[in-house]
């Protein structure tokens, strides 16, 4: 990491917390607050569904599962593309609850107050778990561009007791002042953010691989004739095809059940399912369009995965944690600069 990283990084923070001091001049009432005035758009929705659906550990694991299985590694984030569908129909569902919390909906469907503090406490615990895993992840991408501790006035501190909390306070600052409305305009900003994450390795992983196999002459697309020359051809498999593959046939099935029963319940998706939007069409169209554009962000992270395990599939550091090599390959391929913007995305996808 150079100054200019650090500059990268510092505007976008700066960004964000300006979003939200501009946000807070638009809320006149708790509604506004915590659902924007039902009043966001198809363009709004999308992007909030995509960046509430996007984490910064999806393109982490998928590296992962990928560098290690093959390209059947995808299904750790692609097994939802079969659950999108159904999208359709559950955006109506929270546009008519009417309501600002699925807490809510749990006291007034069984007029169960109970009923409804023991669904805060599952979203609590929900959170906990599923932020802790998005803060792991970008330890993990942060880890190999800044070391895994900081030296502050001669004690050596764990990068994560500095991560975490300076993330914190951005989210609470333009989340506090700005309600629904900031983390929306937000949303839409870190949307931009993640999409370039999903592509911006790719180029430069090509170029690497062309320079250290190919012959002089060979233009960026050769890249990819390299890719197959370097790996065996199951690595090319959508499905697990080995006995050791993490992804077969039936976990695929499985892990897609699993995922439809269980991703109505989650504490957001009454806002960015559909309960924020205008119209029930716009909240329909929001939820399908946010999720399937992460459909299309999944393959950039599987083939960004591919060519790192064609050029480091080697490496000592990545073959001791896989979960490294996106953070590894940021570090030896771009340039000054496009190394904060790659941290600042994977924030962008852990903040939204």
């Amino acid at each position: 990491m150079t100054l200019l990283d650090y500059i990268v990084l510092a505007a976008y923070f700066l960004g964000m917390m300006a979003i939200g001091y501009w946000a807070m001049r638009r809320v006149k009432a708790q509604e506004d607050y915590f659902m924007g005035g039902r009043a966001f758009g198809k363009v709004l929705q999308t992007f909030a569904a995509f960046g509430a659906g996007t984490g910064s550990s999806d393109p982490v694991n998928t590296a992962r599962t990928t560098f290690t299985s093959g390209m059947s590694g995808i299904w750790s984030t692609m097994s939802w593309l079969f659950v999108t569908p159904f999208y359709w129909f559950a955006g109506v569902w929270y546009r008519r609850m009417r309501l600002m919390t699925l807490g809510d909906f749990f006291v007034e469907r069984y007029e169960s107050r109970a009923l409804g503090a023991a669904y805060t406490l599952f979203g609590l615990l929900f959170y906990m778990v599923y932020g802790s895993m998005l803060f792991s992840a970008i330890g993990k991408v942060a880890a190999p561009l800044v070391g895994d501790s900081i030296v502050i006035g001669g004690n050596v501190i764990g990068m994560e007791y500095i991560l975490v909390p300076v993330i914190a306070l951005i989210v609470i600052v333009y989340g506090v002042l700005g309600g629904l409305t900031a983390a929306y305009w937000t949303d839409l900003v870190q949307g931009v953010f993640i999409i370039i994450l999903s592509v911006l390795l790719i180029p430069f992983g090509l170029h690497a691989l062309v320079v250290k196999f190919g012959a002089p002459g060979d233009g960026l697309l050769t890249g990819f004739r390299i890719i197959h020359e370097q790996l065996p051809a199951s690595m090319f498999t959508i499905t697990g095809a080995t006995s050791g593959s993490d992804f077969p046939l039936h976990r695929i099935v499985a892990v897609t059940l699993i995922s439809l029963i269980g991703v109505v319940v989650q504490p957001h998706f009454i806002a960015t399912g559909g309960g924020s939007a205008k119209t029930e069409f716009n909240a329909r169209v929001g939820l399908v369009a946010g999720n399937l554009a992460k459909r299309f962000c999944t393959i950039g992270w599987a083939l960004t995965a591919l060519i790192l395990v064609a050029l480091f599939a080697e490496s000592p550091e990545v073959l001791a944690d896989p979960d490294k090599a996106w953070g590894i390959a940021t570090r030896e391929l771009l340039w000054p600069g496009l190394r904060g913007l790659m941290l600042a995305c994977m924030l962008a996808a852990l903040m939204s």
